[in-house]
């Protein structure tokens, strides 16, 4: 075959070459167009897939949301719930609190304008009696009128927490003060504990009758540097010198 191939003429063989050539080229279109066919049924098939792929996705999600909102609004009620039983159960602890204080401590009736109380005997009783005295500053007055060992000037209630100037009307000082402290014979706990005294004032005082002996009168505590002369006021009607 090959040696025929050499008998043709140059432009026979030319014309051969052209033919197969083109026989080529009509094998691959040919064969391109059925490939081509065959990828675009090949497409189709995986678009509708991914189509139902997406509608179960898209379903689900749906379906999440649904489920989370119910379980939300569920779990805020529930709450909710939960939040009016406790304020009623503490609203109910409340008036049950005052209904047992109205109870255990009636109403008290208040003297009327124009009274005046002994600052040195009233009890509690009596001193929330007095318009605009309760429970906490009646006691507040006995505990502070107890470590003075008694008040010499109704001013002195102003030192009392919670006790203001419009309550002063309402007493006077009747009765003097009903204990004082032996400078000589107290022991430095008991100095120190009188409001207008501090450890310093006490300290100085037991040095002094260690070293010197006892003291003979106020005058001579108003030489110690330990107390001012508003100290030395103060604390004259609470001290003996015996």
């Amino acid at each position: 075959m090959w040696k025929d191939w050499f008998f043709y003429t140059r432009s026979q063989r030319r014309a051969i070459v052209i033919l197969l050539v083109f026989l080529v080229l009509l094998i691959f279109l040919l064969t391109g167009e059925k490939m081509s066919k065959g990828k675009m049924e090949i497409k189709v098939e995986p678009l509708l897939i991914a189509d139902s792929l997406y509608s179960k996705v898209e379903t689900d999600r749906i379906e999440r949301e649904r489920n989370y909102k119910s379980k939300t609004y569920r779990r805020e009620w529930t709450a909710s719930v939960k939040d009016n039983k406790r304020n009623i159960t503490s609203e109910k602890v409340v008036n049950d609190e005052i209904r047992k204080d109205s109870l255990r401590f009636p109403k008290q009736e208040k003297y009327s304008p124009g009274i005046i109380i002994d600052v040195n005997t009233a009890d509690t009783s009596i001193l929330k009696k007095i318009p605009g005295i309760g429970r906490v500053i009646s006691r507040n007055v006995v505990n502070y009128r107890n470590r003075l060992g008694g008040f010499y000037d109704v001013r002195q209630l102003l030192e009392v927490k919670y006790v203001d100037s419009t309550l002063l009307v309402w007493f006077q000082v009747k009765s003097g003060v009903f204990r004082k402290i032996n400078v000589n014979k107290a022991d430095i706990d008991e100095l120190r504990s009188h409001p207008y005294m501090d450890f310093y004032k006490a300290k100085s005082i037991i040095d002094f009758r260690r070293k010197r002996g006892r003291i003979s009168s106020i005058s001579q505590l108003s030489m110690f540097k330990e107390f001012t002369e508003e100290d030395i006021a103060r604390l004259e009607h609470y001290l003996s010198f015996e």
